[in-house]
């Protein structure tokens, strides 16, 4: 049985075949922790109260890179939003700024209908709601029971009761309910993947769920879970894909694999402005596997003290214009 040396060994070497000579940074920045980051539910409470608030209760806050998005610069000594009453009315809601990140790229508007296909525990459907306004026209699809309650939980506490909850698998979504297939303006598709963005060599046993032979079994699963999100999808409409894992098994090889698949999704680049964000371009060359030039579109977030390492591609399903045959 692999040791948890010979596990960081094996990671490690996995993240210079990846990143190359970026592959020190990387390693450098997961070797301490993250900050705690958090949005605010100005449903509950002001911005401005909550902030006041919390600095009483000793917290050092700052305001975050992203819109809507603030820092607990003081939660690298010990001091955690995520166990104040904040965050247990929903007032707060403690969440990684990758995770938001795919919900910016996704860009939800009011009018729009939009899918969240592995919704639990509800952190992406609440920030698109709060974003949109609209949270009766968002679905969102869990399987597991006990996720799924929680999930209802977390919407109902921080006041979007009024989202579509749907218990059911993501693959074959449209087998179920065939009325929902291409009804959606945006789907999001934040899949189940291997975590190996969470992995800080700070934590205390931080291989502890690391697989290495995961990526391969499980990109299997990525790929009809983003092959029941391209049903959910109206023509020209936009969808997210993305993981919190470095492996290119479950993030360029399962974009490829749909671009060869569907004819009509492409992808579109992904321009970001976002300060202190280091990232770099999809792969679209590994060893002598070449793939799909437009997948550099895409996104690979480097780790830092603000953000998990994470993957995101931004596809748009076209709309064709079909003729009728002459006679």
């Amino acid at each position: 049985m692999e040791n948890n040396f010979t596990k960081r060994e094996m990671f490690v070497s996995k993240l210079r075949d990846i990143f190359g000579d970026k592959a020190e940074r990387v390693l450098d920045a997961i070797s301490g922790p993250r900050y705690e980051t958090f949005r605010i539910n100005s449903k509950k409470l002001s911005i401005v109260e909550v902030l006041e608030k919390l600095r009483e209760l000793g917290f050092e806050i700052n305001e975050g890179p992203l819109p809507d998005s603030y820092v607990n610069v003081s939660s690298l000594q010990g001091l955690k939003i995520s166990q104040t009453d904040f965050f247990k009315n929903g007032t707060v809601y403690v969440q990684g700024l990758s995770s938001m990140l795919g919900v910016r790229y996704l860009d939800p508007k009011s009018g729009e209908k939009i899918l969240d296909i592995c919704a639990s525990p509800g952190s992406k459907t609440s920030y698109i709601a709060s974003l949109t306004g609209e949270p009766g026209n968002i679905s969102a699809v869990e399987n597991n029971s006990s996720r799924f309650f929680s999930m209802k939980k977390n919407l109902l506490s921080q006041g979007y009761s009024d989202v579509v909850t749907i218990k059911s698998n993501a693959v074959g979504l449209g087998t179920k309910y065939p009325r929902l297939c291409g009804t959606f303006d945006k789907v999001l598709a934040d899949v189940p993947c291997s975590n190996e963005g969470n992995i800080r060599f700070s934590d205390k046993d931080p291989f502890k769920f690391w697989n290495p032979k995961l990526p391969k079994k499980i990109s299997m699963l990525q790929k009809r879970i983003l092959a029941s999100a391209y049903n959910m999808l109206k023509p020209g409409g936009l969808m997210v894909y993305s993981t919190c894992t470095y492996s290119l098994e479950e993030n360029e090889a399962v974009v490829n694999w749909a671009l060869k698949k569907f004819s009509d999704l492409d992808i579109h680049v992904i321009k970001t402005e976002v300060k202190d964000l280091v990232f770099t371009r999809g792969v679209t060359l590994h060893k002598k596997d070449k793939l799909d030039r437009r997948i550099s579109g895409a996104l690979r977030i480097l780790p830092d003290k603000y953000f998990d390492g994470f993957f995101i591609a931004l596809f748009r399903k076209q709309s064709y214009l079909v003729y009728p045959a002459h006679k």
